[in-house]
Formats: C-alpha cells, sequence, structure tokens
C-alpha cells in the first residue's frame, strides 16, 4: 500500500492498516529500542509504546516529512526519554552489531565504542542515527529538529575527531566501515 493511502486509512482508525503498519515497521522499531535498552523484554515495551503514540497521535500527522520520519522521531524521543531515566550507559557502545572474525576486529571494535562515547551528545547522536540506524540526513534533522547542514556538519565533525583518533591507533575496521 502507498504511503499516503497508509496514512488514510491510518488515521481513519482502520485495523487492517494498522496491522500492516505495524508488520512494516515493527522489526525495526525493536532494533532500534533494543539498542538503547539493551534489553529485549524493555524494548518490546517501549516499541509498543511507540505504536500506542503513533495511533493516538496520527491524526496531527501533516505529512510534511515520511511516516517513516515521524515514526522514529517518536521513537528516538522514546529512547531518549528512557535514556534520561535510565543513565546507565551510553547507547552509542550497544550500538555497533556483528561479531567480529578475528581477535583484531574485536578489539578494533571496542575501541571505536570507547572513542564514539567520548563524542558529544550532539556529534554522537547524528552520527549513529546516520551510520547504524541507517537514516537520511533529512530524515535526522526531522527527528531532532534541526537542519540538514547541520546534520552534515555535526556528522563531518564527529567523524573527523574519530578518524584522528583512530587513525592514530591505526584501526582499520573503522576506515573500511565510515569510508572516510
Amino acid at each position: 500500500m502507498e504511503e499516503a493511502e497508509l496514512v488514510k486509512r491510518l488515521k481513519q482508525k482502520d485495523e487492517a492498516a494498522f496491522i500492516e503498519f505495524v508488520n512494516e515497521y515493527k522489526n525495526k522499531l525493536l532494533s532500534l529500542c533494543f539498542s538503547y535498552t539493551k534489553d529485549l523484554g524493555e524494548a518490546e515495551d517501549m516499541s509498543q509504546e511507540v505504536f500506542i503514540a503513533v495511533y493516538k497521535n496520527i491524526g496531527s500527522f501533516r505529512g510534511d516529512s515520511s511516516l517513516k520520519t515521524y515514526v522514529y522521531k517518536i521513537a528516538i524521543n522514546k529512547c531518549l526519554s528512557y535514556k534520561r531515566k535510565r543513565t546507565i550507559k551510553d547507547f552509542i557502545s550497544d550500538v555497533v552489531k556483528g561479531e567480529p572474525s578475528h581477535k583484531e576486529d574485536l578489539d578494533d571494535r571496542r575501541f571505536i565504542r570507547e572513542c564514539i562515547k567520548e563524542l558529544p551528545k550532539d556529534l554522537k547522536t547524528p552520527l549513529v542515527l546516520h551510520y547504524y540506524v541507517g537514516l537520511s540526513y533529512k530524515e535526522i534533522s526531522n527527528i531532532l529538529d534541526i537542519t540538514e547542514r547541520a546534520i552534515e556538519g555535526r556528522i563531518y565533525r564527529g567523524k573527523k575527531i574519530l578518524k584522528e583518533k583512530l587513525e592514530k591507533e591505526e584501526v582499520l575496521l573503522w576506515k573500511k566501515k565510515m569510508s572516510i
């Protein structure tokens, strides 16, 4: 179903449309929420809260952005709220996914996590949303309520800081991933 039609039916509280919407976004939202909580049960609860918020508030969706951006904005706000409440770990360290194939890769990943943790929040969040969640600059700008140029600048500055740190340590994995 086309996005415009889906939004129209969601606004009409069409149950079949909502089921289709949930099926489309459930894995993506669960993955995002899990990157913040590292607890499957809490991630599922948070994802459910996002779906409830979308269901309740879809009437106020004006279509200035895509439905995906709208949903991710709600999810990021829920996740950030969770982080403020929990303030245990920095979610960045939990976002780097995948099993390393060599001990050097494992060491590189640990070092990269530590470097990312040290970034200021205003640089870290856009970097993670772009490289690990896969959002475009436009989607990130809508989520964070700042311009695309600001997103581009923050990602550039974050990458530059990381590049300097990682080049000092000769971390090859990062160069492959980020192609700086």
